[in-house]
Order: structure tokens, then C-alpha cells, then sequence
């Protein structure tokens, strides 16, 4: 074997294993700041789990379906308490893109990126059955 043919083989190799390695697998959506829940779609869903892991806000929900693709987005509003503390209320935003059917989709996990609201403030997510009191 040649020594070009093993530098292009071990270049390859370098290549090939850069790529694998910078494969991202699980990227969350940020939230979208400033929103209003009438702008978005609000289908209906259940919540299984709600928990915040540093930056990331993980979201385990149940719905109605099975036909369509389901999209959801957490939506963040500004809010100020009744001793003037700052803080932020996070919705979830589910668009069931019409589906009629009508399979349960248990656990399925969801993960949005927080980075972008102000650490040290009050945080909560908000469901129209339970306000969860996130940090």
C-alpha cells in the first residue's frame, strides 16, 4: 500500500469522524418571547410531567391523534406580581394540524431552550388545569 493511499485513508477517517461528532441530535426550540396565546394555536393536550434542567424547560405531554404531524411552541409572557416582582409565565402553544384521529399519543417528550429569559426571575409554566411554579 501506498503512503499517499493511507493519508487519504486516514484523511478520510478525520473527516468522516469530525462529521459523526458534530451531529446534533436533541435541539431544543427556544421560546418565543412576547407572545399572545391568541395568536397561536391552542388544541388541546395533556400534561404527564413538567421540569426545568438548567437552561432547558422538559415537557412531557399526552394528546389526541395519530394521522397528522403535531407541532408545539412554548410562549412567554412578561409578568409583574402584586409586590412589583418581574417575572415570566410560559404557555404551550399545540397545533394538531386538524387531526381527526383518534389514537392517544402517551409520553411524548417535548424540550425548549430557555436561555433567553432573565435568569433569577420568578418562572412559571401555565396550563389551563395547573399553574406549575417552575424555579
Amino acid at each position: 500500500m501506498s503512503s499517499s493511499s493511507i493519508l487519504e485513508k486516514t484523511c478520510l477517517f478525520i473527516l468522516v469522524s469530525t462529521v459523526a461528532c458534530n451531529k446534533q441530535t436533541n435541539v431544543c426550540p427556544d421560546v418565543i418571547p412576547h407572545a399572545s396565546t391568541s395568536d397561536f394555536p391552542m388544541d388541546a393536550y395533556a400534561i404527564n410531567e413538567v421540569a426545568l434542567m438548567g437552561d432547558e424547560l422538559s415537557v412531557n405531554v399526552s394528546y389526541g391523534g395519530g394521522c397528522e404531524q403535531h407541532s408545539f411552541e412554548v410562549l412567554g409572557a412578561d409578568t409583574i406580581d402584586e409586590a412589583g416582582v418581574k417575572g415570566s409565565v410560559l404557555v404551550l402553544s399545540h397545533d394538531a394540524n386538524d387531526d381527526n384521529c383518534f389514537a392517544e399519543i402517551l409520553e411524548h417528550e417535548l424540550c425548549f431552550n430557555l436561555a433567553t429569559l432573565a435568569d433569577g426571575e420568578p418562572l412559571n409554566f401555565s396550563h389551563p388545569d395547573t399553574l406549575y411554579q417552575l424555579n
